[in-house]
C-alpha cells in the first residue's frame, strides 16, 4: 500500500531537517572556535626544509637543522638539535604526515656533546610528488614542538 506525503508529514520532515542542519551548523561554527587543542598550544611549525628552525624549550632557544637538504623519500638524513639547555632531554620524538596519515616513524636522538643531539632517520615515499612531514619532539619537562619537513619523491 502506498502512502501519500501529506502536508502534516512534510511539515514534520521539514522540522527534523531544520533541527539537524542547525546542529551541524552549530558544531561547525561554534564548537572548537580556535581549532587548537590544549596540548598543541606550545607547538611551533616552521619549514625545516629550507632553513634551520629556532624553537624555545623551557624558555631557552635552540636550533633544529637538517644535515643536507633537500630531503628525498626513502633516503637517510640527519636531524641536529643545537643549543639544548643542560638538563633538557628529548624524551620522545617521531615523524608523522601533516596532511596524510602514514603512521608514526620514531626518531631517536643521541647526545653528541654538551647541548648537541643528533638523529638519523628516513621517511617513506608518498603518492604525491611532495609531502610535508611533522617532526614532533616531546621534552622531559612536558613541552612539545612540531617542525615541518618537505620531502620530495
Amino acid at each position: 500500500m502506498k502512502e501519500r506525503l501529506t502536508s502534516r508529514k512534510f511539515a514534520h520532515l521539514l522540522i527534523v531537517l531544520t533541527i539537524l542542519l542547525g546542529l551541524m551548523a552549530y558544531r561547525t561554527w561554534f564548537d572548537g572556535v580556535d581549532g587548537v587543542g590544549a596540548d598543541a598550544k606550545n607547538d611551533r611549525i616552521c619549514d625545516l626544509s629550507h632553513t634551520p628552525c629556532q624553537i624555545l624549550v623551557g624558555g631557552a632557544p635552540l636550533t633544529v637543522a637538517l644535515s643536507d637538504p633537500p630531503l628525498r623519500a626513502e633516503q637517510a638524513f640527519q636531524i641536529r638539535l643545537d643549543g639544548v639547555a643542560q638538563g633538557q632531554v628529548p624524551s620522545k620524538s617521531w615523524l608523522e604526515g601533516q596532511e596524510m596519515f602514514m603512521g608514526r616513524i620514531p626518531v631517536f636522538f643521541e647526545r653528541q656533546g654538551e647541548g648537541h643531539w643528533l638523529a638519523s632517520t628516513q621517511v617513506g615515499a608518498c603518492t604525491s610528488h611532495r609531502m610535508v612531514w611533522l617532526l614532533v619532539i616531546e621534552w622531559d619537562n612536558g613541552e612539545r614542538q612540531q617542525v615541518a619537513l618537505s620531502v620530495t619523491r
